[in-house]
């Protein structure tokens, strides 16, 4: 019997009883096309991958210096009587309200505006060689002065590259920072491990301070900060030190947010205090402390799409207050460089491929995603592979997946695939709900690449089987 025939066979009693495939002989004859055996002595946990990507988020996580504003108060020459919402600067979660309606955020803000903690997302891609961690800053409104400019939810980002080593605890060391604000991206060397890093399909834009381990960057304020050029929750790199003759708007002072274990609750009374003070002794911040969360509790609700649900379109957060409807990007959603073939979120589905393009001099650098633990110990399952030899976009699965479509690599997408564990398989299916053509071989431990093959670029579902 054929591995087509035999799967054929088994399929519609396995999806009517809605359960994994488990426990599925291999056929005769058909053996694994395995290039390159995976042979660990331990595994890690999904749990033990999660906990070391939170402390890696924490390790390198941002120090932001975020600008406020309100009504009259600015510098000499940009003073307008709009009544701007200095909360409305507050980083904060999408769900701040208790609710998944990203519609209705513009709308129970002022209710809210004394419960608002602070967060900031995180996402983490892990390469043989570097860790490529984003980390996402969310307001619920751009309260701007002008209608044209002022809409509901916004979301910025920062991509921090670090190369594995010794450093920090064994993480490694950051050697660029890319700053991104409304389509357009920023790179920043860090001094020392970055130092050697030379233009290629973009241009470094200078070296940014660091406080330890952590970046310092600059959130302007809602409506815009006019002496630098920037607007509306826009990232830019935090110069210091201040002028004081107030010629650099990042003399107004705001909050100084710092990562912690716990979302500090924002105080008014004492932010707006920090701002009031117009920078006298300049520089004045008030210290609250954010909470790194995952972005995976937004990717996992990315088909939630309607007027009272997260997203109006997909990787856009729904909202129709103010003049742009659904203005605020997920980074999976982000454009950069369309006209030189980039795809569409490349800086958050295949990070390691966009600094090479943008970038030269990286030393030692992997395009191979992985999932380890702090122990480098490999998470078993099944890798999906966008290109060859375990390279480009990743998604790793661990039970049945019928439809690839909008996931980590997408669908008719699939070059190679990783088996971690003896106990895995999988076959990949052309088609929806594993219907359609099969591959030939059900792949075991290892790589295999599937280039030039009938299943390269075709595969739109997959069956794993987890043995005992």
């Amino acid at each position: 019997m054929s591995i087509k025939t035999s799967l054929r066979k088994w399929l519609p009693l396995g999806l009517a009883a809605g359960i994994a495939w488990t426990g599925l002989p291999l056929p005769g004859g058909v053996a694994a096309n395995a290039a390159v055996a995976t042979n660990a002595a331990s595994y890690a946990t999904a749990a033990g991958v999660e906990a070391h990507y939170q402390a890696v988020a924490d390790r390198f996580a941002l120090v932001i210096y975020q600008n406020v504003r309100k009504k009259g108060v600015f510098r000499a020459g940009y003073l307008d009587n709009y009544n701007y919402k200095i909360y409305a600067d507050y980083l904060t979660k999408v769900n701040y309200d208790g609710d998944w309606n990203s519609g209705n955020n513009w709308q129970n803000l002022d209710a809210n505006k004394d419960q608002l903690g602070a967060y900031v997302y995180y996402d983490v891609k892990e390469t043989e060689t570097h860790y490529f961690i984003g980390y996402y800053t969310y307001y619920p409104m751009d309260d701007a002065g002008a209608d044209s400019d002022r809409h509901e939810n916004d979301m910025e980002g920062v991509l921090v590259v670090v190369r594995k080593g010794a450093e920090n605890d064994g993480m490694g060391a950051p050697m660029l920072v890319v700053l991104e604000g409304h389509g357009k991206l920023y790179q920043y060397r860090v001094d020392g491990a970055g130092s050697a890093i030379g233009n290629s399909g973009d241009d470094i834009d200078g070296t940014i301070r660091m406080r330890g381990s952590h970046p310092e960057v600059f959130a302007t304020s809602n409506g815009g900060t006019p002496d630098i050029g920037s607007f509306g929750h826009n990232i830019k790199k935090w110069d210091a030190p201040f002028n004081s003759d107030f010629t650099n708007s990042q003399n107004f002072g705001g909050i100084e947010y710092i990562v912690g274990t716990n979302a500090q609750i924002h105080n008014n009374d004492t932010i707006y205090n920090a701002y009031n003070n117009g920078g006298l002794p300049v520089g004045n911040y008030s210290k609250v402390t954010y909470k790194a969360i995952p972005i995976s509790e937004l990717w996992d609700k990315r088909f939630e799409i309607g007027p009272d649900k997260l997203f109006g379109v997909f990787g856009k957060i729904n909202g129709d207050d103010g003049a742009g409807e659904h203005a605020a990007n997920a980074p999976w959603n982000w454009s950069y460089r369309p006209e030189a073939g980039l795809a569409t979120g490349l800086i958050f589905y295949d990070p390691a491929r966009l600094i090479q393009y943008m970038l030269t001099n990286l030393g030692n650098y992997s395009l191979h995603y992985v999932k380890r633990d702090g122990s480098g110990n490999n998470l078993p399952g099944v890798y999906l592979y966008e290109h060859p030899n375990g390279e480009g976009r990743m998604q790793h699965i661990v039970s049945n997946v019928g439809d690839l479509r909008q996931g980590l690599v997408g669908d008719d997408s699939i070059t190679s695939v990783k088996v971690v564990g003896a106990n895995y398989q999988t076959v990949l299916c052309a088609d929806l709900l594993f219907q359609g053509a099969f591959s030939n071989n059900i792949m075991t431990e290892g790589l295999t690449n599937l280039s030039y093959g009938p299943m390269d670029d075709k595969a739109t579902s997959v069956m794993v089987n987890v043995l005992p």
